[in-house]
Order: structure tokens, then C-alpha cells, then sequence
């Protein structure tokens, strides 16, 4: 059972309020976010790759860990949007940091990528082939958005932004999680284009007018899907794990929706120890959980030896839920 370390998260210094989207959108955006959704996000600058934004994250998770790059025996990045097709964001990451040649794994989960890869580290670490692994989980979403009118339903929910995690073979934090991947309505969730199934060319000339390029969700039933999938997920975690409900100090949830996230908690009966991502950040689907969990351990809302939940449910259609003591 792996012991967290340190942790770290960064969010790009541009803030882009619901104003300015809606003047850009062409239309007001309230109505899609809604009055819990994020009333900012941040962008990253023109450059700035999910690596760019992970390697501050992962400066700030060594120095609280009081550890070196060189301390680190394995690498994970989550993302769902690379730096380039190939290589890696993780090989990337690895090279800016200043690492050893470690070993660096890219991960693809998505929404549930922060918890994908905290399953596979732990393998590792319990298995004793590694000591020291990172994990860091970063999107730059705001480069592949739609900023016509035709992007109002999609745009406003996502930001970018990092957050990274040291994980060490010390035992007492990792206690149990779950993970679940169920891809028969991945087209409800989902962005097409560029594809290497598509020939000549990955992106065609008349692809684009279409938008084919940019996320699309079906909402309705994104909303009513995640709803279940976070609720199964954590029932099925807390009755793996034999932990009761009220023994959690903090449940931490995530989706593309903060409604959903927020009607699941409800529905868990845990609203009141919950704490939903995103409100000021917007989506950053590898990282929003993590980041909203690090949040408050710099806020004093949990605290060293608390018992905490993670769960979230996004494309893939992928599903997952992590107790950790912290």
C-alpha cells in the first residue's frame, strides 16, 4: 500500500471568465456551465504543451517529498491530450524534469486517468520493482475548442492545467480502488478527428467546416450515465474495501458536468463531505480530481492521516473510485 509523498498542481496564469466566452461564443454560457459550473478557466499560453504545465506540477510534488528528479524510479503521465502524436507527453516530461533514462508511461484513460494510473502504480510499488514512481496527469484542452457559436454546449466546460503526485513504497496510504472502462457508447463522449483510420490523411479539407475536430457530448446522456457510474463505483469501493461511509473525511468527485458530480453525492448520501472539482478551473479531465484533492490538503480541509474518497466517470465511458489514506 503506497504513501503519497507530495503533491503539487498548476494552472496556467491566463483566467478566462464566463464574459469574455460568452462575448467570443456569441452567446451567454451560464446556461451551459450552470450556476455551480466554473466561472473561470484557465488557458495555457501558445507553446505550452500538458508536459510544460506537468513539469511545475512535478517540481512542486518533489520539493514537498524532499526528493530530486533523480529519486524517481518510474514515470506516468495521464493525459488525453499530448504534446504531439508521438512520442509521449510522459517522455517529454521526463527530459524537462531532468530524470534518469526511467522508465516514462504514457496513459489513456481520459476523465479517470489521475485514478488509472494510481491503480498501475501501486501495482508496481506493491510488486517491489519500483520505489519512487510520479505520477502526473495534465490536459491542454483550450487548443482543440471550438470558439464559433457552434461550440456554446461544449467549450465553456473545459480549462487546462497539471497536477502530479510522488507515490513512495512506504505502506499506509493506498487502500483500495476500482476501475471500470465500458466503451459501447463511446460516441457519446468523444473527438474524432485527427484519426489514423482515416485515409489519405488523418484530417481531411472538408472535415473541418463540419467540426469534426472538436469534442462532442451528448449531454443528457453523459449527465444521466456518469451519474450511475460514479454512484456504482464508489458502492462498489466502499464494500470492497469494508470502510463505512461516514469513516471517509472527504469525498472528492469529478465529471465534465459539476451538476452530476454533485447529484451523485447526494444520491451516496455523502453531500456533505463532498467536494466537487472545477468550480474555478473548469474541466481538465486527467487532472481536475487530483487538483481539487491537493486544494484542499493546502487549504487544511484534510489532513495528514484522513481517510479520503476519489471518484469520477467521463469518456471511455471509463469509471473509477480510489480510498487513500492520506
Amino acid at each position: 500500500m503506497s504513501k503519497i509523498l507530495g503533491m503539487g498542481h498548476y494552472l496556467p496564469e491566463r483566467r478566462v471568465g464566463n464574459a469574455e466566452l460568452s462575448q467570443r461564443l456569441g452567446g451567454p454560457v451560464d446556461e451551459v456551465v450552470g450556476e455551480e459550473g466554473p466561472r473561470f478557466r484557465h488557458y495555457a499560453a501558445n507553446g505550452e504543451g500538458p508536459s510544460d504545465l506537468a513539469r511545475v506540477a512535478a517540481q512542486r510534488a518533489l520539493h514537498e517529498a524532499g526528493l530530486q528528479p533523480a529519486d524517481l524510479d518510474f514515470l506516468i503521465f495521464a493525459t488525453m491530450t499530448p504534446d504531439v502524436t508521438f512520442p509521449g507527453a510522459g517522455c517529454y516530461l521526463q527530459d524537462k524534469l531532468g530524470c534518469r533514462t526511467v522508465g516514462a508511461l504514457d496513459l489513456r484513460a481520459q476523465c479517470a486517468g489521475f485514478l488509472f494510473a494510481l491503480e498501475v502504480a501501486e501495482q508496481f510499488l506493491e510488486a517491489g520493482a519500483y520505489r519512487r514512481i510520479l505520477i502526473a496527469a495534465a490536459d491542454v484542452h483550450s487548443s482543440g475548442l471550438d470558439f464559433t457559436a457552434r461550440g456554446r454546449m461544449v467549450t465553456p466546460l473545459f480549462g487546462d492545467g497539471a497536477v502530479a503526485v510522488v507515490l513512495g513504497e512506504e505502506r499506509g496510504g493506498f487502500v483500495d480502488s476500482v476501475i471500470h472502462t465500458d466503451a459501447a457508447e463511446f460516441e457519446r463522449f468523444w473527438c474524432e478527428f485527427p484519426s489514423s483510420r482515416r485515409r489519405p490523411t488523418r484530417l481531411l479539407p472538408e472535415d473541418l467546416p463540419l467540426g469534426r475536430q472538436y469534442p462532442t457530448i451528448d449531454a443528457a446522456f453523459v449527465q444521466s450515465d456518469g451519474l450511475a457510474r460514479i454512484r456504482s463505483a464508489v458502492t462498489e469501493l466502499l464494500e470492497r474495501s469494508g470502510a463505512r461511509a461516514r469513516e471517509v473525511r472527504r469525498y472528492f468527485f469529478q465529471h465534465v458536468y459539476r451538476r452530476t458530480a454533485l447529484a451523485a453525492a447526494t444520491a451516496l448520501g455523502v453531500a456533505d463531505l463532498a467536494v466537487v472539482g472545477g468550480a474555478d478551473v473548469g474541466h481538465i479531465a486527467s487532472a481536475s480530481l487530483a487538483i481539487a484533492l491537493n486544494s484542499a490538503r493546502e487549504s487544511g480541509e484534510v489532513a495528514e492521516g484522513d481517510l479520503v474518497c476519489l471518484a469520477t466517470a467521463g469518456a471511455g465511458m471509463n469509471s473509477a473510485a480510489a480510498l487513500i489514506r492520506l
